[in-house]
């Protein structure tokens, strides 16, 4: 029988072999094995985990964690691991190993726990982790991450579980929601249109547009046809504040010129007449190369007095991913872009944005600034200094943990209007109204509209100038014209202060009219034609007869005439015109005027016209402007009965 083979090192060979390059093939068989091992101890942990032996896999990991403790990929696997099986006391533990052992290498896994946790509404230990991160971390640029991250997860914790009591989101129901998705609704000034985006079964956008009938519901929705709606991918509509004009974004092949159909590009359609009670618009026009790039341009939104464009842009030179830019219109022209700054734009996506009427409150998505997940409302009013204060997150229920966007809001800034998708939800998207809550509403504003007329013939004057003054102080706000199709204006003004209206207008006499909006009873509208008068002219606006009873006592058929004829003075005085008021009445002469009969009669009938004038002047009829004139009858049987007072109304232009 051989004896067993034994392996031996001689004292001269150990010697050998630690000399010279001996010793390098001993380190590489050590090192290549240790390798080796590593490789395979990973490899098994991982793959118990791939096999859903969650029990084993932890176990393998921290038998590993034993032999080699400086292993940070380890620990945050641990830390997964124990998060997914709810134990987080040793989540804990591992998370915070790895970050002490070397944040910088854990912050991709940690990172990612996080945004796990958060998923999961667990945003109290997802700022745990991040905590961890963040105060270990030597990059700036993940200092700044994991804080955007941080600022989120806080908002949501606090939001999600406390959100607005008394906004609630309703659905605006059949007339404008279907099965499919309906989105970025956009209001008319006066609130009585609304556009909006629908995409029908998942594929092309087509606008849409509804009107409030008599009684203020939304009317069933009907298709704008082409144009503007076309073939290609068209959205993000937003009507001008007359509702003349709408502004859209259109992504067409690109053009030779490079900014027409350049990508995504901004363009408008106005509206040229109307056909058996639908709106016809006309071709879409494009702006020119100060507006469009060869980037995206698109969700444009102009202020209520024509003067600021405001669309997102992914321009070189932004903030961040796509920015919100503003284009004002001076003397005719569009100026250079400008970028509303990071007060607005943050290195994530702006955009919809919606400049309220009242020309100073912004509001915006964005996925940049500190959100409930996916993309949030903010708000930002407008300083002295033309800069914008911090963007606002508008809260829960407004926003939610999902992607939210495209907000429109009334003129008296009191009833929004949203898309997104919410339980009872028709389509994926539906439009969702609400009333906002005082912290996110914008200065009260209300639309005064009417048209520019002659008094006497109704001949209309289109692309009338029309300025709009404060007042006291006749300051200029802002210059109109009147629409050059039907003569129609409208105007944003702020509640709570007086304007003063002024038209000039050749071989007419100066239109001059105050517009006091210190109440706060007015309606969304206010209707203030603007009625041009010739000089010279007389015109008799009514004429009525008010009966007496035997005690010189208004019959009850003349009580009631009265009163509608008080109601009517505001709108005979509401523009610069002079009229006059003749009254003429009659009393029982008697035998002679020494009567004192005849004497009783005429007391009583003055003092009934005093009081009509009286009542008058507090209908605000000026008692200068009251003429009034007794004249004495004598009674026969066939003579008219004259136990009446005559009002007549008289405008001299």
């Amino acid at each position: 029988m051989k004896p067993p083979l034994v392996f031996s090192i001689t004292f001269d060979l150990l010697l050998k072999m630690f000399s010279g390059r001996y010793i390098l093939w001993i380190l590489f068989f050590v090192l290549s094995g240790l390798s080796s091992a590593a490789q395979k101890n990973s490899s098994t942990c991982e793959s118990l985990v791939k096999r859903k032996k969650v029990s084993k896999a932890i176990k393998c990991y921290e038998d590993w964690l034993k032999t080699h403790p400086q292993n940070v990929k380890a620990s945050c696997r641990l830390a997964e691991l124990y998060y997914n099986q709810s134990d987080i006391s040793k989540t804990k533990k591992y998370a915070t190993r790895a970050a002490n052992l070397n944040a910088n290498d854990a912050y991709d896994p940690l990172y990612y726990l996080a945004r796990k946790m958060s998923f999961k509404r667990d945003n109290t230990n997802a700022v745990f982790v991040l905590d961890l991160l963040a105060n270990r971390v030597s990059e700036v640029s993940k200092k700044e991450k994991i804080a955007a991250l941080k600022g989120n997860y806080l908002l949501q914790k606090y939001e999600l579980k406390q959100p607005r009591y008394n906004v609630l989101l309703l659905n605006v129901g059949d007339s404008i929601n279907t099965i499919d998705a309906e989105y970025l609704p956009s209001l008319s000034l006066d609130g009585n249109t609304m556009v909006f985006t629908r995409r029908i079964q998942g594929a092309n956008e087509d606008f849409f547009i509804t009107t409030k009938d008599s009684n203020g519901v939304w009317t069933q929705a009907q298709n704008l046809g082409y144009p503007p709606n076309t073939g290609y991918p068209d959205g993000a509509a937003k009507l001008s504040a007359d509702g003349n004009y709408l502004f859209f974004t259109r992504c067409d092949m690109r053009s030779p010129n490079g900014y027409e159909r350049g990508g995504c590009d901004l363009v408008f359609c106005y509206r040229t007449g109307q056909k058996n009670g639908k709106i016809i618009w006309s071709d879409p026009q494009y702006f020119k190369y100060t507006i469009n790039t060869v980037f995206y341009e698109g969700q444009p939104c102009l202020s209520s007095d024509n003067k600021d464009l405001y669309f997102v842009s992914d321009r070189e030179g932004g903030v961040g991913g796509k920015d919100i830019y503003v284009s004002h219109f001076v003397n005719n022209f569009w100026t250079k872009p400008e970028n509303l700054g990071p007060q607005i734009n943050t290195t994530g996506d702006e955009t919809t944005p919606f400049i309220h009427p009242d020309n100073e409150t912004l509001y915006f998505a964005s996925t940049g600034h500190p959100n409930l997940g996916g993309a949030d409302i903010f708000m930002s009013r407008k300083m002295s200094d033309k800069k914008w204060q911090r963007a606002l997150n508008l809260g829960a229920p407004i926003n939610s943990d999902q992607r939210d966007g495209g907000i429109t809001i009334n003129a008296k800034g009191d009833l929004g209007y949203l898309g997104t998708e919410r339980a009872g939800s028709r389509g994926k998207l539906d439009i969702y109204s609400f009333e906002l809550y005082e912290g996110i509403r914008p200065i009260p504003t209300l639309c005064l509209k009417g048209k520019v007329f002659d008094k006497k013939t109704k001949d209309i004057y289109t692309e009338e100038k029309i300025r709009f003054a404060k007042w006291p102080s006749n300051s200029t706000l802002t210059e109109n014209k009147s629409n050059k199709g039907d003569a129609s204006y409208t105007q944003a003004l702020h509640l709570g202060q007086q304007y003063l209206l002024t038209v000039n207008h050749p071989g007419y006499r100066p239109f001059y009219k105050i517009v006091d909006l210190r109440k706060d009873t007015f309606s969304d509208n206010v209707i203030q034609n603007i009625r041009l008068r010739m000089p010279g002219l007389i015109d008799t606006l009514e004429t009525y007869r008010l009966y007496l009873d035997s005690a010189d006592q208004f019959t009850e058929e003349s009580k009631k005439l009265f009163e509608k004829i008080k109601a009517k003075v505001p709108l005979w005085l509401e523009d610069s015109a002079q009229i006059k008021l003749y009254m003429q009445t009659y009393y029982y002469y008697g035998d002679s005027d020494t009567d004192k009969v005849s004497y009783t009669y005429f007391k009583r009938r003055y003092e009934k016209a005093r009081e009509i004038r009286n009542q008058m002047l507090e209908a605000h009829f000026p008692e200068s402007n009251s003429i009034l004139r007794i004249d004495p009858f004598i009674w026969r049987d066939e003579t008219e009965s004259l136990n009446y007072i005559e009002m007549k109304f008289v405008e001299f232009y």
